[in-house]
This record gives C-alpha cells, structure tokens and sequence, in this order.
C-alpha cells in the first residue's frame, strides 16, 4: 500500500493530503532566527522540528529545497549594536556565527539555502515598488512605504480573523500617515550610519515581513509547497506575507503552513525576568545534544513543549538504554558473521520501519514514530536474552532490526556516535558536575575487585555501597565487574540545582 502524507494546514485548518507542486520535488522556507542576540532554546525547538522533516522527506525519496533564512535587519538588531558601539551588520556577522555554531553542536543540518536579508536588498525594492506600481502600497511624506490592507479582500485568511475586528484590536502606534491602521510596513525610513540604504522610496529599510517574501520568491518562487514557523509567527508575520505575496504575484503563495508550538521551562513562559531563560549554548552545557533532541521529540510538533527536570531525567534514562542495547547488539555480530537467512518466529523488523512510515506520513506524529524505536530497542534485548533458539536464527534476526533502525534513527538523529563516545560523553559530565574522577571509581573497583579475591564480601558489599552513594552501579559478570550510572546517578546529571 502505498502512504499518502497528510499535513495539518494551518491555512485550511483541516489535516490534508500532501500534493506536491513538482512529483518528486518539495519546496520548504522556514523563518529563521533575528539575530540581534544568542539563540535561546525555543529557536532549538523549532529548528529541530524542520530538521527531522526535511531529513524524512528526503529519506522518503524527495528531493528537498529547504530555505532558512537569517533577519540581519531590524530594529532589535539595531537598537542593540548602537548600545553596543558597533553596527548592525557588525552585530548580526556576530550573531549568525553563534547561531550555526548552535545549530551544528545540535547536529541540526544547514538548509539547502540560508539567506540573509542584507544580501537581498534590490530585490526587496523592486518587490515594494511592484505593490506600488499596482496600487497595494503608498509611500508617506516620511519617507515610509506601507501595504494597503484593505486592498486584500481575503485578508486574515490564515489566522482566520475578520479585517474590521481586527482593526478594532490593532494597537495605536502613533503614526498618523497611515491610511488604516492595519497597515503595516514595507519599508522604513531610516537615517542611523550603517542602518540604512538608498531607495526610490528614500533611505531606509526594509520591514520585517516584506524580507521573507522575497527571499522565498528567490529560492522557491511565487507559488511553493510548504511554509513553516513558530505559531507565534501566524499573525501578523505570516499573515502579512501571503497578503504582500500574492497581492504581487497574483496567485497563492504557499500551499500548505507548518506551525509549531511554543516553549515553556518547568511549566513557566521563558523569561529572563523570571531567571528561566536558557540559550542553546547554556542548555548545552546542561545537557547532552541528543537529550535536548529526544525532550522534543515527545509532543507533537504543533503542542506546546515543556522543559523540566522529570522529562530529561525520562530521557537520559532511554538514551542510556538505547545505547547500553546498541553496544550488546554491535558486539554480537561483530563476534559472529555467520547467520540464518530466516527470521526467528514471532519477530517482526520490517514492522518497525512501517509503523514508523505509518506515523510520519500522519502529519509528522514525531511521538508515535518513537514508539516503534522503542519497541525495536525492546525486540532486540529480547531476542539477546533468549534461551534454546539456534544461535544464527537469532544473529540473522539481530542484524534485520540493525538494518532497519539505522535509517530511521538518522532521521532523528539518535544514537549517531558509538555507545563508547555516548558513555565517555555522560560519565565525563557526570563526573564534573559531582567533582568526581575516572581514576577514583576505577580505584574504588580495584579495591572491591581484590576484596572478592580474598573473599572479604563483607568489604566487597562496602564498596560496592560506597559506589552506589556516587550514582555508579556495579555489575559482577563472568568478564568481570561492569559499572554504569544508576538511575539515582542519571537523575543527578539532569538536576539544574
């Protein structure tokens, strides 16, 4: 059977079925960051959202045009770089260098395309003196060039709001050359060094929305397939967009708007009044990258997320398992390389790509496709701990469900490093943030392992005690002792006081 993709358009409002615009080829713009200052953990979660995305729908044989684009023109960036004695251009460079440093310690993948606004300023002049010349936009005696709302008949359409509510609600800006407060800005006349260009409009720059408008039409033209963002982003930036965009190009200007949810830290809207506020680079320090990955992946892209402590704890706890499973199941078939061409009976690998194509093509459930990852994380120990099976039967079917995670754990880039790197990575934090060593656990090991030799259990029992008060938890196999984070231990490295 062969999957249909259904997306829930923001436009509609109703979960369709995907038809691209080009068979076999999709067209993405996303709206990127305003770099006036560090990236925070909410650009994280959206950022990753597309990221699995795009690396799905590529999985799935299209070929993707992804375009994220940087604001490196705007008031905020403005107002920031003249405190800071430097100009805007000056501060965005800044800006943009922390942001992709970010996004690659996220192992987030640059879009096909990452345009920045500075470098489209002709184009953005030509696309507000074309809505001039067709009467969707004026220029003020200031120098001000506003689009003409009610020239749109079908404005409001996304957000799905009345034109004469929302004029009720508009908020008072104090400028009296607008014809209907609605309007919003194209372009603005600006005089400050390093902030402005020339136009026929006079010096200025660009307004927020008229930017991504004309970045999209350069890299995916005036009618695309798929248009994304935060849904804070729905009104009045996106719905500005489509009203600009298609007063220019006559036609529609995305076929289908992604919006995803917002973010909370422990229940709490981020604040750095509140002392919640978290960038990327800090939540890195606090967290391993692939956590931060697994806490998004457990709402659905369009729900609010919350971060707190129980859910990275939940999520340290898996990530250990996965990667404690990968290691018993690469050093099986690294040991045996002769195997059954059968599968053991009752075990399903191919089931795990499916269900996981099943939930993917459902409007990207991200939730549900992670319950086939875990359920194949649980096949494999099953199988690894099975009794009385020829052991071939078993290796063949180990290796089935290996081939078939690999993909899929790509897509969400999970369990990329090998379990030595992952581990070396969580006990290294582990032990910096106790104000602990390797060498004094391997001390205490050493020490347990001659009182098992001397057969001082009494002594052994006390030590292993004593490791247990460090979160370390110790094994006695027919190797030899084995140690790994106990849950009390995981639960400590998550904690954030």
């Amino acid at each position: 059977m062969t999957l249909q993709l259904k997306i829930s358009n923001t436009l509609s409002g109703k979960k369709e079925t995907f038809k691209p615009l080009e068979d076999g080829k999709i067209g993405i713009y996303a709206c990127g960051v305003t770099v006036y200052d560090k990236c925070h953990i909410g650009h994280a979660m959206q950022a990753i959202l597309f990221d699995v995305i795009v690396r799905y729908l590529t999985l799935t044989g299209y070929d993707v045009t992804y375009v994220r684009n940087y604001t490196d023109v705007d008031d905020k960036i403005i107002n920031r770089a003249f405190e800071l004695g430097i100009t805007p251009l000056e501060l965005s460079s800044k800006m943009i260098k922390s942001s992709e440093d970010d996004l690659n310690a996220l192992r987030i993948k640059p879009a096909t395309h990452q345009p920045k606004v500075s470098d489209f300023i002709s184009e953005i002049i030509a696309f507000i003196q074309d809505l001039m010349d067709k009467g969707f936009a004026y220029a003020t005696l200031d120098g001000d060039v506003y689009y003409r709302v009610r020239k749109k008949d079908d404005y409001g359409k996304l957000s799905n709001q009345n034109p004469d509510a929302l004029r009720s609600n508009v908020r008072v800006d104090g400028d009296n050359n607008k014809e209907d407060s609605l309007d919003f800005a194209l372009w603005k006349s600006e005089t400050k060094e390093g902030a402005f260009w020339s136009s026929p409009f006079g010096d200025g720059r660009p307004g927020w929305h008229i930017e991504c408008s004309a970045m999209a039409l350069q890299f995916l033209g005036y009618n695309f397939d798929i248009h994304g963002g935060g849904r804070d982003l729905v009104f009045p930036h996106h719905e500005n967009e489509i009203a600009q965009s298609e007063a220019r190009s006559g036609c529609n200007y995305a076929n289908y708007w992604i919006h995803t949810g917002l973010l909370t830290v422990e229940k709490k809207k981020m604040s750095k009044s509140v002392g919640n506020f978290l960038t990327i680079e800090d939540a890195l320090k606090l967290y391993d990258f692939e956590l931060i990955r697994w806490n998004v992946y457990q709402n659905h892209y369009s729900s609010n997320l919350d971060f707190n402590e129980k859910t990275f704890g939940i999520g340290l706890k898996k990530l250990y398992y996965f990667y404690r499973t990968l290691s018993s199941l690469n050093k099986l078939l690294d040991e045996n390389t002769r195997y059954d061409e059968k599968l053991l009976e009752g075990f399903h690998p191919q089931s795990i790509r499916e269900n996981f194509d099943l939930a993917m093509h459902d409007d990207f459930n991200i939730p549900k496709a992670m319950v086939s990852i875990n359920e194949a994380f649980g096949a494999i120990n099953e199988i690894i701990e099975l009794k009385g099976v020829k052991q071939k039967l078993k290796l063949f079917t180990l290796k089935k469900y290996k081939e078939v995670l690999q993909p899929v754990l790509e897509v969400l880039e999970l369990c990329q490093r090998s379990s030595n790197e992952f581990f070396k990575e969580i006990h290294n934090r582990y032990f910096d943030k106790l104000d602990l060593s390797l060498e004094m656990i391997n001390d205490l090991l050493t020490k347990r392992l001659e009182a098992r030799v001397n057969k001082d259990y009494e002594e052994s029992d006390k030590l292993r005690n004593e490791l247990e008060s460090f979160g370390i938890s110790v094994m006695d196999t027919p190797k030899g002792q084995v140690w790994e984070l106990s849950e009390v231990g995981l639960q400590k490295l998550v904690q954030t006081n």
